[in-house]
């Protein structure tokens, strides 16, 4: 369980992430709109209207604790342009 109530985790395809609860948002995601943001906290509210304060302290929390583990899996996100996708469901035998 994490050090922040709020936080709880799932495992999926990329592993064992961090997620807001009873969202079904991954920390990741709430960041990612934070950094977009510029770090407003007025502007995540926007993005986010059905999560609670709570919650979104809970992601801006753990993201605190834990900064190297979000950016990473932003990083990775990054990675996921259109081509790449388009790549990998080729590689698969998906056709457009």
């Amino acid at each position: 369980m994490s050090q922040r109530t709020g936080v709880v985790f799932a495992d999926g395809p990329a592993g064992r992430r961090a997620m807001v609860a009873g969202s079904g948002l991954d920390v990741w995601e709430v960041i990612a709109t934070w950094h977009a943001g510029g770090g407003d906290y007025e502007d995540l509210r926007q993005n986010y209207p059905w999560l609670t304060e709570a919650q979104l302290r809970a992601a801006l929390g753990y993201y605190e604790l834990y900064p190297d583990e979000i950016d990473t899996r932003l990083s990775s996100e990054l990675q996921w342009t259109p081509e790449r996708v388009r790549g990998e469901l080729l590689s698969i035998g998906v056709e457009k």
